[in-house]
């Protein structure tokens, strides 16, 4: 008999939830958001410049890219076991294979398998798993475990750089793929299930949604190829590459801190309330959006937009403007996982979910790739942060705009909803 939960009440879906959080802990935040700490040692062992060290991070982005159609497809087919298994294996075995390498090349293939890996774990994994085991306080799930990237990161940077100031960056990562495995590994292989099915249950929150005739649980959602041929995948798509163009003023934002006089350890600290604000930004942002979506949007983007407004305008008047304005800006970049897969399934539904948030995916992986050196460029070349950091701002505004075009535009979806077949076949 499938039922919503098991005999003791609790439903196995929040085991994916401690799994899916598990996941952002270990493998994604090892292998992506602690990547700064090894820049200088690294570049410094190597004898080349941070920029073609840290070039391997374009690398990734740019194998995100290229990856997230295909990974779109294949976890949507094939047991999300294997494939979230086999992209941990990926990620340990490249910080464990970089603790050996001697040239810079190596990096760049690395980088490339760490990237591949993370278009499943850093974007698909989490909507995806929590869009198939629950229909009730999605966006809060996701918003929660999105929260311990940011979680992850402020837990290992300092761990990374003792290991890196005492033992050398060749054991930090070596350390690093360790815990990758030891923490991401029993997870998948041991918890990580599919779909509710899999269990004998249906998804949490299910006994709200309509019912079909066969006493199923049927979900709305259109297919891959009418979401290709609606004008609000292509809109939602130019939103999700704005906010990650957005996002990636971030890495300059200590250096603007810099730049006004103030100490590096000042700067940092700054930083770090950037962190603080995306961790608290997607647990709100994910509340937010159970309640309304629209509303949803518009809170992340307005907050990213009077954040860097704060900065840039009145951050020479008082400390506490900059961190509070670094705190907003912490919200905004916390949309930029968090609004745009619950926008992709406001829109589109569930039916093909995993293979729609790909392409969004897509889009923003790749805007992100080069985004950082372009706003580097226009400090660089203009030697004035205030012109990014204000290029920044009308860029949000516009982000704004798109992002409520594409919802608008996604109404028209709710005449082409059809059941989905994966979850209508658990009442047969």
């Amino acid at each position: 008999m499938i039922s919503e939960q098991d005999n003791t009440g609790f439903h196995y879906g929040f085991l994916i939830v401690i799994a899916c959080c598990a996941l952002c802990l270990a493998p994604t935040t090892l292998s992506f958001n602690t990547a700064g700490i090894f820049f200088t040692p690294v570049s410094t062992e190597l004898g080349v410049g941070k920029g073609q060290f840290g070039f391997y991070m374009t690398i990734q982005y740019i194998a995100m890219t290229l990856a997230m159609p295909f990974a779109g497809r294949i976890l949507a087919k094939y047991d999300a076991r294997v494939i979230l298994s086999t992209c941990v294996v990926m990620v340990a075995g490249s910080l464990m294979a970089m603790s050996k390498f001697t040239g810079l090349y190596q990096f760049y293939v690395a980088g490339f398998c760490i990237g591949a890996a993370n278009s499943v774990l850093l974007y698909l994994m989490v909507p995806t798993m929590i869009d198939r085991w629950f229909k009730d306080k999605v966006g809060l799930f996701v918003g929660i475990c999105l929260a311990f990237t940011g979680i992850g990161g402020i837990i290992f940077n300092p761990i990374g750089g003792y290991i890196i100031d005492t033992f050398g960056w060749r054991t930090g990562y070596f350390t690093f793929g360790t815990i990758a495995a030891v923490i991401g590994l029993p997870f998948t292989i041991f918890i990580i299930r599919s779909f509710p099915k899999d269990k004998g249950l249906k998804p949490y929150g299910s006994t709200a949604l309509p019912q079909s005739n066969n006493s199923g649980t049927t979900l709305t959602g259109i297919s891959m190829g009418a979401a290709l041929r609606s004008p609000a995948l292509y809109f939602l798509a130019l939103y999700a590459g704005m906010m990650d163009i957005g996002i990636t003023l971030n890495y300059y934002i200590p250096s603007y801190v810099g730049s006004l006089g103030l100490s590096i350890t000042l700067a940092s600290t700054v930083a770090s309330a950037v962190m603080v604000g995306q961790m608290f930004g997607k647990v709100l942002l994910g509340y937010i959006n159970d309640k309304s979506v629209k509303a949803g949007m518009t809170v992340a983007v307005g907050s990213g937009i009077i954040g860097i407004g704060a900065i840039t305008l009145f951050g020479t008047k008082a400390i506490w403007v900059l961190y509070a304005g670094a705190f907003m800006f912490g919200i905004f970049f916390a949309g930029a996982t968090v609004t745009t897969s619950l926008m992709t399934r406001e829109i589109f539904g569930s039916r093909d979910y995993s293979q729609i948030f790909s392409v969004v995916a897509m889009v923003a992986s790749f805007c992100a790739a080069f985004s950082a050196a372009i706003w580097g460029f226009i400090i660089d070349s203009t030697g004035n942060y205030n012109i990014a950091l204000g290029g920044g701002v009308f860029l949000m505004t516009i982000t704004f705009f798109i992002g409520y075009a594409s919802l608008y535009l996604g109404r028209k979806n709710a005449g082409k909803t059809k059941p989905d077949p994966e979850i209508e076949s658990i009442g047969g």
